[in-house]
């Protein structure tokens, strides 16, 4: 009877224990694969938000490109209206100036020229069409003063080339406006050389100071009479010459003409007061 009990209770315990055992594995494999659906769902949503960071990213670049673009586009407009105001200003002064002549004129724009040599000949847009002819002379206004550039030696239809002063071409009869002495300039050809003027007595070697205006004299029909063509900067009384021979340095600055004007004759106004 007791070794029947005692079977008894093994029995139940053996049983119990199995079952407790059996549920183990299944417990242990939930667990890791708990483990490793969270590991994975982690990195996934890593993943995505990786992924749309980096399109966000993309945008945003591309946004701020476009942005750069619109602002780089908008500068190059304020400063094409800001020069295009400055250049109106330029035109509206000088036409201005022009307007004061004794003469009729017609504004043109310098559209070539040697950047190595800026007393070349050069090219303006005015031509045949516009009623320009050969030798017509040319003039500038500069810090409000009008100063003599050169004349026209060839002409095209819509264009024509200009000599300047400086050319060893160059005759111009000049004036000394204070002294009222007349003499011939003759270019020297070289950015070096000044221009010369010849064939002023010697009587005036007294009346000459350094600094004098020198105009056209009028005396040859290329040129009107009065514009100012430049200044003396140094005389020379030699020996061998009958004349004084004196230096002079242009009234305009060749290296900053833009806008010049073709000087076609004596105006309405002038013509009927004479």
């Amino acid at each position: 009877m007791g070794s029947a009990l005692l079977l008894a209770i093994s029995l139940i315990t053996l049983i119990v224990s199995t079952r407790s055992l059996a549920g183990i594995p299944e417990r242990v494999g939930l667990s890791v694969l708990s483990f490793f659906q969270r590991g994975f769902d982690s990195v996934g949503s890593f993943l995505a938000e990786t992924v749309n960071s980096i399109a966000e990213l993309r945008r945003l670049e591309q946004s701020h490109s476009e942005l750069l673009a619109r602002v780089e586009k908008l500068g190059n407009l304020e400063r094409s209206y800001a020069d295009l105001v400055r250049e109106n200003e330029r035109l509206k002064t000088q036409l201005g100036f022009s307007l004061e002549t004794a003469y009729t004129s017609v504004a043109a724009k310098i559209i070539a020229k040697d950047p190595e040599n800026l007393y070349s000949t050069f090219v303006l847009d005015k031509g045949a069409a516009q009623g320009i002819v050969k030798n017509q002379a040319v003039v500038a206004y500069q810090d409000g003063v009008e100063g003599l550039v050169g004349r026209v030696i060839e002409v095209g239809r819509s264009s024509c080339i200009v000599s300047p002063i400086f050319d060893t071409s160059a005759f111009v009869a000049v004036r000394l406006e204070r002294s009222r002495y007349d003499g011939l300039s003759v270019g020297s050809g070289t950015a070096e050389s000044p221009i010369i003027i010849r064939y002023v007595k010697k009587r005036a070697k007294d009346e000459i100071q350094y600094g004098d205006l020198v105009t056209t004299s009028g005396l040859q029909s290329i040129y009107p009479q009065g514009i100012s063509v430049g200044r003396i900067t140094k005389l020379r009384d030699l020996d061998y010459l009958t004349s004084l021979e004196l230096e002079m340095e242009p009234i305009v600055d060749f290296g900053r003409i833009e806008y010049v004007f073709i000087v076609h004759g004596e105006s309405n106004a002038s013509t009927g007061t004479e």
